[in-house]
């Protein structure tokens, strides 16, 4: 059963903001995705971005050796594209991941989006196995909920082609990623930006169970 006791009280904190953005699918046509002037590994596509999506949920990881090695994600992704523009934008994925952060075990990632004024959930992400047949690829699927659903090709797996540590905080925060399309309609570019939380500890001892580590992110499909 879900333990959604705290929900109340953190509904009530933010039901201003809620009420205040409660818009959707808004036009990205002018939206610019803010990388690091100082790298040159991730680089943003000269067309507008698709969607612009917060990703709440997460990292999970296996014990191999000492070190924890990653196994894939699970999120689900609120469209924040009519918060673009908006002073909360900038920090959205932080207020989403201090309320993430806080939530009793059992509570969804799907609770959280409405909480900062994201209550349109537009997809999920999370790991399939990789089209070659080997290992596992990331999946941002469309095809469940939101205006995609039924429809089966709003989707796209994709393959990292870039990846920077996270500029503020790295060794909690989770990496920033470019990946290209191998499968799927719904993008042929997705960034990972803005990224809270995620990381693992830096040592585990041998045969320890399997850990998740809540995160948040930007999500930019091209």
């Amino acid at each position: 059963m879900r333990d959604t006791g705290s929900l109340p009280i953190l509904m009530v904190q933010f039901n201003g903001m809620e009420s205040q953005w409660s818009l959707c699918d808004c036009d990205t046509s002018k939206a610019v995705m803010d990388l690091p002037a100082n790298q040159t590994t991730l680089v943003a596509p000269a067309t507008a971005p698709l969607f612009i999506l917060l990703g709440v949920g997460v990292q999970n990881y296996t014990c191999s050796g000492t070190t924890f090695a990653s196994i894939g994600a699970v999120a689900s992704l609120f469209d924040i594209s009519c918060l673009d523009g908006t002073p909360q934008f900038a920090t959205v994925q932080t207020k989403a991941f201090k309320i993430w952060e806080s939530t009793p075990v059992g509570v969804s990632p799907r609770a959280i989006g409405p909480l900062v004024g994201a209550p349109h959930l537009d997809g999920f992400h999370y790991f399939v196995t990789s089209p070659s047949g080997t290992g596992i690829s990331p999946k941002w699927d469309f095809t469940s909920t939101g205006k995609f659903a039924g429809n089966a090709t709003a989707f796209v797996i994709g393959a990292k082609v870039g990846d920077i540590p996270a500029p503020t905080n790295p060794a909690t925060n989770i990496d920033w990623l470019q990946l290209v399309r191998v499968e799927g309609d719904l993008a042929s570019q997705i960034f990972r930006i803005d990224t809270v939380g995620g990381q693992p500890p830096t040592s585990c001892e041998a045969g320890s169970a399997p850990i998740s580590v809540k995160y948040t992110a930007k999500y930019y499909l091209y």
